[in-house]
């Protein structure tokens, strides 16, 4: 029921590692339309969207958690223009504490309407959870917090942290 509530949805993923290459195609799978994928290394810009096929090519083709695609972009490049695409959904999926307010009011002039944290903190806040960033974007679009989007691999290490396992 909520793929069908997605589908046709443009979104954009920070980071291509194991959690955002993993979000990215998941939502393929639910008919989104990835518009931009941004790393530390650079990234990639769609405005017509990457559909399933794309984004499982580029997941199979990472090389050691890393986007890997013949259009890559240098990162100062997407990094410019990233934050300006028309999209709905945002993952950021890399390290901590990289989200500014800067980039939060350009996403809610693009019409963001989801934020799925899947990095820990993602907000450039010295809190641990929302600080005035995060406070700010709850505000203005959907913020679902790091310990929800994020809280099937906190179970799994949960799991493997017990002395049975």
């Amino acid at each position: 029921l909520w793929g069908s509530a997605i589908a046709g949805k443009r979104a954009v993923v920070q980071g291509w590692g194991n959690v955002g290459a993993a979000a990215g195609f998941y939502l393929g799978q639910m008919g989104v339309k990835t518009v931009g994928i941004i790393t530390r290394d650079g990234g990639l810009i769609n405005q017509a969207g990457y559909d399933l096929r794309e984004v499982t090519r580029l997941v199979i083709n990472r090389q050691n958690n890393k986007l890997v695609s013949p259009d890559l972009l240098p990162f100062e490049t997407v990094n410019q223009k990233i934050w300006d695409l028309d999209f709905e959904i945002f993952v950021p999926a890399a390290a901590s504490r990289l989200i500014t307010r800067e980039q939060v009011d350009r996403m809610v002039s693009s019409k963001l309407e989801v934020f799925s944290c899947g990095a820990n903190v993602p907000f450039a806040d010295p809190e641990i959870f929302f600080g005035p960033t995060g406070l700010y974007a709850d505000e203005n679009f959907s913020v679902i917090p790091d310990f929800i989007a994020n809280c099937g691999m906190a179970r799994v290490f949960a799991h493997f942290m017990e002395k049975e396992v």
